[in-house]
């Protein structure tokens, strides 16, 4: 997969996690801003949704900061807001598992993020999102 079409699914994705957000708000209120941990859930997913649609075009934002680390941004601000929300919730030893499988899945997400700030998702993907052509086509991404 080239550049240009990660760029897109992140536009995609951030697209569906404000769709997501809102939708949520739409429905229910301010009722999620009543309980600290799910108020800071809610404005983390927002935040990582914003961050990956800001990151899928080309304007002011991108032209200073590069896309794939906003999109890196994003997804450490949405693998930070998978064990936020079971944080307040009282549900014995079973919530106990519950925040370490969503905490081991907000790190790994977060990591993937941490890789596209530092690395350009060389890690990650086959080769680094910054790069100037695709070994492929050997056309442009950027």
């Amino acid at each position: 997969m080239n550049a240009t079409t990660h760029r897109r699914l992140c536009g995609v994705l951030g697209l569906g996690l404000l769709t997501v957000v809102g939708g949520g708000l739409a429905l229910v209120g301010a009722a999620p801003f009543g309980t600290p941990t799910l108020a800071v859930q809610v404005v983390l997913v927002g935040a990582a949704g914003a961050l990956d649609v800001v990151a899928a075009f080309g304007n002011p934002v991108t032209a200073r900061i590069d896309w794939f680390r906003l999109s890196g941004a994003a997804n450490v601000a949405l693998g930070l807001a998978l064990p936020v929300g079971i944080l307040g919730w009282e549900g014995g030893a079973g919530g106990t598992l519950l925040l370490a499988v969503t905490a081991v899945g907000g790190l790994s997400l977060a990591a993937v993020g941490v890789d596209m700030w530092c690395c350009a998702g060389k890690h990650v993907y086959e080769r680094p999102l910054d790069a100037d052509t695709d070994p492929a086509t050997g056309s442009g991404d950027r």
